[in-house]
C-alpha cells in the first residue's frame, strides 16, 4: 500500500511539473545508461545476456538515489545480436580485446546510396528488406533475394522463390532471432514490474525517433544524410517523409499497446552544428512535430532530448501544445530555455553529466543551487543531467539528490 502511494506521489509530481504547474518541489529525473553496471557490481555483458541480473544493482541504486522518475534500465540483448552478426554494431566479447564492461555501439553506417534514392522513395518495404537487412546483419544477407510481388502474385508459384537456401537460411535467422528477443523482453519487463512495484514511475520503455533521424541513423547514414540537406534536399525530404508515413503510427501503437505514459524521444541530427535554423524548420521540425503531436493525441507525454547545442532552435519548439510536451536540454542556456519556452513545455536539464562523473560534491552541490535557482521559479522544470549517465562517482549522484530534495522544494 505504501509503495502504491509512492508511486502516485512520484507520478502527481512529474505531471504537474509536465503540466506547467507547481507540484510540492522539482522532480528528480536522472539520464542513466550503464552507471547501472558500472557503478552497481552487474557487468554490462551480463545485462545484455539477461535484463533480470540488473534487480540487485536496481534495488541499490533506487534506495541511493530515490527518483521520482526511472529510466528503464533495458540493454540490448546480446544473443540477438551474435546471431544476426550485426555488422554495424560493436558489444562486449565481440572482439577478444573487448572486456565485459565495454560500451555497446552502434556505428555510422550507409546503406544507401546517391543512386538508390529513387528505389527506396519507389518502395521503402522491399528496399528495407532486400538491401538495409541483408547488409545490416551478416546472417540475413540472403533477403536480398525476397520478392514481394511475385508471392503477391495471381498463383502461388511465386512461393518458389522461398526455396532459394540462403533466403530460407536467412529467414530462419530472422524467427530465430524473434525467439531470441521475445525471451530477452520477459527480463525487460520483470525489471519494469519491479521498479513500479518498488514505488517508482518509468520513462524510456516506448523509445522512438524523428523520422528525419531514423532515416539518417538507420538507412542512409548520419553524415551523408546532413551533407544531402545541401546536394538533394527536396529528394531527401521525399524520402523522410515516406519514412514518417510508415514510422509514426507504428510507433504510436506500439506506446499505446505498451500503456507508456511518456514516450523518449532523442534528437541526433538536429544540432545546431548539423544544420541551419532554416534548414531544421523546413526539413527536420516537420516529421518531428507531426510525430509529437499525434503521440499528444492519443494521450502519449513526449519526452524530447535535444542532444547538442540547441541554442538556435528555441523559437521552433513553441509550436507544440501548451502543457503536453518535455524538452531536455543537454547543452542551452538555461535561463532563456526556461523564459522562451514559459507557459509552453515543460523544461529539463542540464547538470553537467562530466560534473557527476569527475567533480567534487561541493561543485555538484553548487552547480545543483544554480540550476534550481534560474529554472525552479513557478514549476515546468525537472532536474536531469545533461547526456546519459554511465561512468560516475556514486557520491555525487547522492548530493545531487540530496540537494534537490533540500532546496527544490515550492
Amino acid at each position: 500500500m505504501i509503495q502504491n502511494e509512492n508511486l502516485e506521489t512520484r507520478k502527481r509530481r512529474v505531471e504537474k511539473a509536465v503540466e506547467l504547474e507547481v507540484p510540492d518541489r522539482v522532480p528528480f529525473v536522472p539520464t542513466l545508461g550503464n552507471v547501472y553496471c558500472l557503478e552497481y557490481g552487474v557487468s554490462v555483458r551480463s545485462a545484455m545476456c539477461d535484463n533480470a541480473n540488473l534487480i540487485p544493482a536496481l534495488d541499490a541504486l533506487l534506495k541511493e538515489i530515490d527518483p521520482d522518475l526511472l529510466y528503464t534500465p533495458d540493454f540490448f540483448p546480446l544473443k540477438t545480436m551474435e546471431s544476426l552478426k550485426a555488422v554495424n554494431m560493436s558489444w562486449p566479447g565481440k572482439k577478444a580485446e573487448y572486456g565485459d564492461n565495454f560500451t555497446y555501439q552502434v556505428n555510422d553506417a550507409s546503406y544507401l546510396g546517391e543512386e538508390d534514392y529513387e528505389k527506396f522513395i519507389g518502395d521503402p518495404s522491399a528496399y528495407l528488406a532486400n538491401k538495409v537487412l541483408a547488409e545490416k546483419f551478416a546472417s540475413l544477407k540472403g533477403l536480398k533475394y525476397l520478392d514481394f510481388y511475385s508471392l503477391c502474385g495471381s498463383t502461388v508459384m511465386g512461393f518458389a522463390g522461398l526455396g532459394n537456401p540462403a533466403l530460407q537460411e536467412a529467414l530462419e535467422k530472422l524467427l530465430e532471432a524473434g525467439r531470441i528477443t521475445s525471451s530477452f523482453m520477459k527480463g525487460v519487463m520483470e525489471v519494469e514490474r519491479c521498479c513500479e512495484d518498488r514505488g517508482y514511475p518509468i520513462w524510456g520503455n516506448a523509445v522512438m525517433q524523428n523520422p528525419f533521424d531514423s532515416f539518417a541513423d538507420n538507412i542512409r547514414g548520419l553524415i551523408n544524410t546532413v551533407m544531402d540537406l545541401k546536394t538533394d534536399p527536396h529528394m531527401l525530404k521525399e524520402a523522410v517523409d515516406r519514412m514518417a508515413e510508415a514510422s509514426i503510427p507504428k510507433d504510436v501503437a506500439m506506446a499505446r499497446m505498451m500503456h507508456a505514459q511518456y514516450a523518449f524521444i532523442p534528437l541526433h541530427a538536429g544540432v545546431d552544428e548539423f544544420m541551419s535554423p532554416d534548414d531544421y524548420n523546413a526539413y527536420y521540425w516537420p516529421p518531428l512535430k507531426r510525430l509529437l503531436y499525434e503521440l499528444i493525441q492519443n494521450g502519449i507525454t513526449p519526452i524530447v532530448f535535444c542532444e547538442g547545442n540547441y541554442y538556435t532552435r528555441l523559437e521552433t519548439l513553441k509550436d507544440v501544445p501548451k502543457g503536453k510536451v518535455v524538452y531536455f536540454f543537454e547543452k542551452q542556456d538555461m535561463k532563456k530555455a526556461k523564459e522562451e519556452l514559459a507557459g509552453i513545455a515543460c523544461v529539463g536539464g542540464n547538470l553537467d553529466t562530466e560534473l557527476l562523473m569527475h567533480g567534487t560534491k561541493e561543485a555538484v552541490e553548487e552547480e545543483t543551487k544554480r540550476l534550481l535557482d534560474i529554472c525552479a521559479p513557478g514549476g515546468g522544470y525537472i532536474m536531469s543531467n545533461s547526456i546519459s549517465l554511465d561512468n560516475c562517482r556514486r557520491e555525487n549522484l547522492i548530493v545531487w539528490r540530496q540537494t534537490v530534495e533540500k532546496y527544490g522544494k515550492y
